[in-house]
């Protein structure tokens, strides 16, 4: 038969339905994206096999078209570390309809010859391989608006970092010169009394007088800031989303304005940790721990923390030990067989399990308890 005989409308039909594209329904497209400023690299999974590597604009919309492109009809997961994006990127790629995870970059499985193989390609194969097998969890994400007090609350944190290196080059400044700072003065706050007397030395030379003018309008600079931070700190601790939780934590002794606010804008729901255990490891007041078939040993505590609550609980157990009798007790038995530095370690620990305690159940802090 010739092909005169064929219906020109049934073979259009046929192309078009041998064009149709494969439906992905009952899959699941893992992604694994290693995000910088001007591009994405991004692996793909479909369920547990590796299928292709991508390079695109960092676009969630971009990616967004290529998966529905290309995998229409299936669940798409993705997942990034976290880093300069933070949490931008989750946001924008779930409204998208794309489940999207944050990870800590220590808890992606890698092997040794990964560590020694690292670029972007692999990198990005790392957290969708990890992530397809159900190997990675992802970090709390805040809220919008508590994200934005956190923000101040770090900054804060970073203007007081500078105000104490510039204070410490003063410092250097005047011992270099043979200059002795007066005992009511040399402490770590700078006061208006401490500035006037800065203002008031005779060095004998002119440019160390300038030099030394220039580094206390920083330092000016500096104080004034932090002055106008901690009055809008403590603004936001009267507001009604943080007023009673942050009344609460301010009945611990030790805590105050800014160690509250800190650790309420960084926490967030304490409720995300099932058990004081958990909420300690997220802290960092927990020991190493070496154990291997018989042998049980616990080493300092874990490097893995949230660096500025543990510092700040640390310096709180300092003041706690002596405004609570069971603190207090506690204290001076541990350092009976151990050093004062080690021991406040574990009056923090046991101070944080009361912090953990107040804020779970709601209720005021009460001194002198043993357990």
């Amino acid at each position: 038969m010739s092909n005169l005989n064929k219906d020109p409308m049934k073979t259009q039909s046929n192309k078009k339905t041998e064009l149709k594209k494969q439906n992905f329904d009952g899959k699941t497209i893992f992604c694994g994206i290693d995000c910088h400023k001007k591009n994405w690299s991004i692996s793909i999974y479909i369920d547990s096999s590796y299928y292709t590597y991508i390079h695109q604009v960092p676009d969630a919309e971009a990616l967004k078209t290529y998966l529905t492109d290309n995998f229409p009809g299936a669940k798409y997961v993705a997942c990034y570390e976290a880093g300069f994006t933070g949490f931008s990127i989750q946001r924008k790629l779930t409204a998208l309809g794309i489940e999207c995870i944050v990870v800590n970059p220590a808890d992606v499985p890698k092997t040794n010859k990964d560590t020694f193989s690292k670029n972007d390609r692999n990198d990005s194969k790392m957290l969708a391989e990890a992530l397809s097998k159900g190997m990675l969890h992802g970090i709390y994400i805040p809220t919008e608006e508590l994200e934005s007090d956190r923000r101040m609350m770090r900054y804060r944190k970073y203007v007081q970092k500078n105000l104490a290196a510039k204070r410490n080059t003063i410092k250097g400044l005047l011992f270099s010169s043979g200059i002795k700072i007066p005992e009511n003065m040399d402490n770590s706050h700078v006061s208006k009394n401490y500035i006037d007397w800065l203002k008031e030395i005779d060095f004998g030379y002119s440019t160390v007088r300038f030099t030394l003018d220039q580094m206390i309008s920083d330092m000016e600079y500096l104080r004034r800031k932090l002055l106008d931070l901690n009055k809008q700190i403590r603004k936001l601790s009267k507001e009604e989303k943080y007023k009673s939780l942050y009344d609460i934590l301010l009945s611990v002794p030790g805590i105050g304005l800014i160690t509250a606010m800190t650790m309420i804008t960084e926490i967030g729901d304490i409720n995300r940790f099932q058990s004081f255990n958990k909420f300690n490891s997220f802290i960092g007041l927990c020991p190493s721990e070496f154990s291997s078939g018989e042998k049980d040993r616990k080493g300092k505590i874990t490097p893995r923390s949230h660096k500025a609550i543990r510092e700040l609980i640390i310096e709180a157990a300092w003041v706690a030990k002596n405004h609570d009798p069971a603190l207090a007790h506690k204290f001076s038995d541990l350092c009976k067989r151990m050093t004062k530095k080690r021991a406040i370690i574990v009056v923090a620990r046991k101070l944080l399990s009361r912090i953990y305690a107040v804020w779970t159940t709601k209720s005021q802090y009460i001194k002198g308890i043993q357990q």
